[in-house]
């Protein structure tokens, strides 16, 4: 209807071309709720589009906005023109997520605590990063699991359990747990541009994650960049934080330092401002 009245479109795409996806991370199982029921899974699949509607509307709008380098590498190989897309990373608030101090009573931890957020699902790595952790049989180590436990990582965490590991479940109050950690590890497969990656670094919070995640880490500045599913660079990346102090303080700087000049939400919102000025050209400028 937009493209029929000549009204500019954009349309946000929060992960990968959808053409680009193997059916392993395409997001066929239900994330809706704590567990998987076959409740959530009936209204999700009724809401759900077919691979050819996702198509049909990439070409049909003005302008297919991005969220990582990543996403935009996948419709560059669909050949998909790239005069149609708009980059625009995730944004913010560096009030809310920022590093605890003891003036406030959130000190960094006395002992090394890895902390993961988001749903317990392997498109996001938890089975990889579980084996990694135990693997390594850390001493005065924690692992804290921040987010809903779907029902496909129940047999992981029960494989490789440590009593080390705290499955705390889904927390409103992130930041108030961010800022308990030493370092941050998220190694989605499949993502776009995970909020949490923001948060995190907000919080100065190292990180281990994987391109896939977005573009906030830049590999030996402010974490460790891995392939997604490579379980040993998980746990050598873990274990090299765990050994170095020094750098995981001189990293959490510089994670900190980067979403406040690079990702705050009033820098979002410049950015989409520009967006919506690109899909008024493309479309002519006809409002």
């Amino acid at each position: 209807m937009a493209k029929r009245k000549s009204i500019p479109s954009l349309i946000e795409i929060p992960t990968w071309h959808r053409g680009s996806q193997g059916p392993e991370v395409s997001g066929q199982k239900s994330e809706v709720g704590g567990r998987r029921s076959e409740v959530g899974k009936n209204w999700k699949t009724r809401l759900s589009l077919e691979p050819k509607r996702f198509l049909e509307e990439y070409d049909l709008a003005t302008l297919v906005v991005v969220l990582s380098e990543k996403a935009a590498e996948s419709f560059r190989a669909a050949n998909f023109p790239d005069e149609k897309l708009f980059y625009l990373p995730r944004g913010v608030d560096v009030d809310r997520f920022k590093p605890g101090s003891e003036a406030d009573g959130r000190k960094r931890p006395p002992i090394f605590r890895a902390i993961f957020s988001g749903a317990l699902i392997e498109r996001k790595g938890i089975h990889h990063l579980l084996e990694a952790w135990h693997r390594l049989n850390l001493k005065d180590a924690e692992l804290w699991l921040l987010g809903s436990v779907h029902d496909e990582a129940e047999p992981h965490l029960k494989k490789f359990w440590r009593d080390n590991i705290r499955v705390l479940g889904f927390k409103r109050d992130l930041e108030n747990y961010l800022n308990q950690g030493s370092i941050y590890v998220f190694p989605s497969r499949l993502e776009g541009s995970a909020k949490t990656i923001y948060e995190a670094a907000a919080c100065g919070l190292p990180m281990i994650t994987t391109r896939e995640a977005g573009d906030v880490v830049r590999d030996g500045v402010e974490g460790i960049i891995v392939k997604p599913g490579d379980v040993d660079a998980i746990a050598a990346a873990i274990e090299h934080l765990y050994k170095h102090p020094e750098i995981v303080a001189s990293m959490g700087a510089a994670a900190r330092q980067r979403v406040v000049e690079n990702f705050t939400w009033d820098l979002y919102r410049t950015r989409l401002l520009g967006a919506y000025e690109r899909a008024i050209q493309l479309c002519g400028g006809c409002l």
